[in-house]
């Protein structure tokens, strides 16, 4: 019975996962229908928050590059710090909510995790891009390592803990 339910599970995953890949290479991406807006959601959010906390002076602004497919954080009118596209989170938000959509739980409780998700992983996005970039300024030979290491594992800890969060103590319904 259980192994009947997780190859079900892991064939709708394959599924949806395949399905994602092919629309968002094919369609999404080529056209940048979510990239480019959240991307300069970012880069407009971090450059903010690192204005008020942080005071720069002079202030950072940001200015989108079509051409790179990413926005710029700018000073003095010169490129200091580059948010790509692949680093907007996209594909981590569509697998939280891939992974919620296919456990058996209510329609509601998967419409609330989801958005929360959402939610919590676009903020840990903003705090890690902006810690990137003061790291990049302060300390940029610890840049490799909190990029590539250290922030992709507490943004993988923080979708692992809302799925912990999603499916503890809680009846669920059939797959």
């Amino acid at each position: 019975m259980l192994n009947n339910q997780l190859i079900k599970f892991f064939l709708r995953f394959f599924v949806l996962i395949t399905s994602w890949f092919v629309c968002y290479n094919l369609l999404l991406k080529p056209a940048r229908i979510i990239d480019k807006p959240l991307t300069n959601f970012l880069a407009k959010t971090v450059v903010k928050s690192v204005n008020y906390i942080a005071s720069p002076n002079p202030p950072l602004a940001w200015v989108e590059n079509k051409a790179d497919k990413c926005a710029y954080f700018t000073q003095n009118n010169k490129d200091i710090f580059a948010v790509f596209d692949y680093c907007n989170g996209i594909d981590l938000m569509f697998i939280y909510v891939g992974i919620i959509f296919l456990l058996p739980y209510t329609f509601k409780r998967k419409i609330a995790f989801s958005m929360g998700g959402l939610i919590a992983i676009n903020i840990m996005n903003i705090i890690r891009i902006a810690c990137l970039y003061l790291i990049y300024v302060y300390n940029r030979n610890a840049f490799y390592f909190s990029h590539h290491y250290l922030f992709t594992l507490v943004m993988y800890l923080l979708i692992f803990y809302g799925w912990l969060l999603y499916t503890k103590n809680q009846k669920h319904t059939s797959i």
